[in-house]
Order: C-alpha cells, then sequence, then structure tokens
C-alpha cells in the first residue's frame, strides 16, 4: 500500500497519552475527518485510530489504546500517514514548500556537542530557513544549509552538523 505523509507527531501533552501534532495545512481537512491515520514505528506503518482532536492553534490528539504519556512517547516526533487511496488528487503540496521542512521531528546532532535536540519546527526567515529546537531549556535557532549541514539520515531521523562555535550559547 502506498502512503503520503500529511504531517507528524511532536511533543506529548499532559499524563493521559495525548500528543500535540503537526498537519501540513492542505491535509486538515481530510486529518480532521479521518477515523484513523498511520504512523511509522520501527519501519513499519501502524494504524492509530482517533478518539479525539482538540486545541485551537496547535491539534492536540488522543489516540485509542494510547492511555498514557509513556505509551505516546514511544510514537512521539514520528510521520503522520494516510493511504495514497484515501487523498484526493486535487490536494497538492504547493510548490512554495520549504526545502527542510520534512526535517521536522529529526534529532539534529553537532560534530562537537552530540544530540542538540528534534527540529520542532522549520522557520522560512528572511535570509534562510532555520530549525526551532528546545535546547536545554530554552528554544533556538539553527540555520538550515549546505555550509553546516554534513549529512541527513532519514532512515535514523537524523541531521549531522557542524554548528559555528558560540551558536548554542546564545
Amino acid at each position: 500500500m502506498e502512503y503520503i505523509q500529511i504531517g507528524f507527531t511532536k511533543k506529548t501533552h499532559g499524563v493521559s497519552g495525548e500528543l500535540k501534532i503537526a498537519i501540513d495545512e492542505v491535509f486538515e481537512d481530510l486529518f480532521l475527518s479521518a477515523e484513523r491515520v498511520f504512523i511509522e514505528v520501527k519501519g513499519n506503518k501502524m494504524p492509530f485510530f482517533i478518539e479525539n482532536i482538540r486545541g485551537g492553534g496547535e491539534l492536540i490528539v488522543h489516540f485509542e489504546d494510547i492511555t498514557n504519556k509513556d505509551q505516546a512517547l514511544l510514537i512521539q516526533s514520528k510521520g503522520v500517514f494516510l493511504p495514497s487511496s484515501e487523498v484526493p488528487a486535487s490536494l497538492e503540496i504547493a510548490d512554495d514548500s520549504l526545502e527542510y521542512s520534512h526535517l521536522e521531528g529529526f534529532s539534529i546532532i553537532d560534530k562537537e556537542a552530540g544530540v542538540v535536540g528534534i527540529i520542532e519546527e522549520v522557520l522560512d526567515m528572511p535570509q534562510q530557513e532555520m530549525a526551532l529546537i528546545v535546547f536545554k531549556n530554552r528554544e533556538i535557532l539553527i540555520p538550515l544549509n549546505d555550509a553546516l549541514i554534513l549529512k541527513i539520515d532519514k532512515k535514523q531521523k537524523t541531521v549531522h552538523v557542524e554548528l559555528p562555535d558560540g551558536l548554542l550559547d546564545l
């Protein structure tokens, strides 16, 4: 079966197994009407049935059979998919999509500092795209460009970078 990625899970929310979730705007209506989505777990796309969706700006989802934070952590920062047969051909991703937006949910690993954090969001800034991550309990922006990125490992969901000295101290 072919799948189309419509978004990704973000952080857990609370202790009852809820997750924050980011859905590409073009797929939002489709997601809100779906009974279930597929999430990639250990290389396999597994069905997760939606029990409840809430939230104004940021979607918070509770899946059936996910009853606590530990279970939700297992599907945190994972791609959210729908079978391509359920996605109308008229829904196309806009041509102006960001070059690095597919890296949301990936871990950034610096050559010197090691694991820095998970890319929460890719932002379009006037000069370049920036990765928003939480590092030592504060949000920081890391430039995303070919000069800093050493390697992108899609299978391991990691971005290996060589950050300028002092960037993590700002």
